[in-house]
């Protein structure tokens, strides 16, 4: 398991790297001036500017400057706002982090819960019903859900009822964090769901779920004690891409639920070619991400004692 850590750190801390590389050299090559906004500013501002932010710099040395003063914890001062990026990022992403956790929870067990309901009513019409959400949830992005959500479930059940129960924007109390947090979930659920669906299949029609089944075991007892332990495996692995994914879908929900986040930040960095804001939430994100995998990695070898074996043998 030693190993297996030290393996699964020395691919993180290059894969940071490589990201890093990529999204300075990507960034630079943007076309049109981070400098030239709504309002003109003279040349000699403009040559002000650059200096400030070493942009009048060789782009070899721009680069190890970068480098030097991530690894000190100093992502910059904005351009177009004129705050360093940490503190934004320190104030914003909370909101993110929350939404992206609410949301990560209700895809997992929802879709663990609707994947294993489906496969045991399997043909019928329970698992029709459950696939054609999942199919759903697959197809309709996460925007379109979220703008159905606030006309059906805001407005219309506000119009019903006589209150507003859920908000339709806004991120203050429980009930405004509702509907952002399903929007964003969908997707994953989907996905999720008929994946564990398809691995439930697999585990009820193996030999040890028969050999229960002869010894007299209830189905309570066989589901919760052995097929779903057994068929959440495969869930387990992908839970990475998938946090991944509902981190950075998190971006267009935020803008449709007016959502404080990191999402508005991004957004306008890179509508505005603010270099630091863009490189600095980037590799904040992929930072992050590249923790939850490994957690995730992790995880997966405290529940399946198999990739201790593997990682051993290596």
């Amino acid at each position: 398991m030693k190993n297996y850590i030290l393996k699964r750190i020395g691919f993180a801390i290059l894969t940071v790297f490589v990201l890093m590389l990529i999204t300075f050299f990507m960034m630079h090559a943007l076309p049109g001036d981070p400098f030239i906004g709504d309002k003109a500013i003279s040349e000699a501002a403009k040559n002000a500017l650059i200096a400030k932010y070493g942009l009048d710099k060789p782009i070899l040395e721009q680069f190890v400057m970068y480098i030097t003063n991530a690894l000190r914890g100093d992502l910059g001062i904005s351009m177009g706002t004129n705050r360093p990026v940490m503190a934004t990022i320190t104030s914003a992403f909370p909101y993110s982090f929350e939404l992206g956790l609410r949301s990560l929870v209700f895809a997992t067990v929802g879709g663990v819960a609707l994947g294993s309901y489906a496969a045991l009513k399997r043909g019928k019409a329970g698992d029709t019903c459950a696939m054609l959400v999942a199919v759903l949830g697959v197809s309709v992005p996460s925007f379109i859900v979220a703008a159905l959500l606030q006309f059906f479930i805001s407005l219309k059940l506000q119009q019903a009822v006589g209150i507003q129960i859920f908000a339709i924007s806004g991120w203050t109390n429980e009930f405004s964090k509702w509907l952002p947090s399903l929007a964003l979930a969908f997707g994953s659920l989907a996905t999720i769901s008929r994946l564990m669906r398809t691995s439930m299949l697999d585990v009820l029609s193996s030999d040890y779920i028969k050999t229960a089944k002869a010894k007299g075991l209830s189905n309570s007892a066989i589901i919760w004690r052995h097929a779903i332990r057994n068929a959440i495996m495969p869930v387990i692995t992908v839970l990475g891409p998938i946090a991944a994914s509902i981190l950075t879908g998190a971006f267009v929900v935020e803008k449709v639920f007016a959502i404080p986040g990191m999402g508005r930040f991004f957004v306008t960095a890179i509508q505005s070619q603010d270099y630091t804001m863009i490189a600095g939430t980037t590799l904040f994100y992929g930072v992050f991400l590249i923790l939850a995998t490994l957690v995730v990695d992790l995880l997966y070898g405290v529940i399946d004692p198999r990739v201790n074996i593997s990682s051993a043998k290596e």
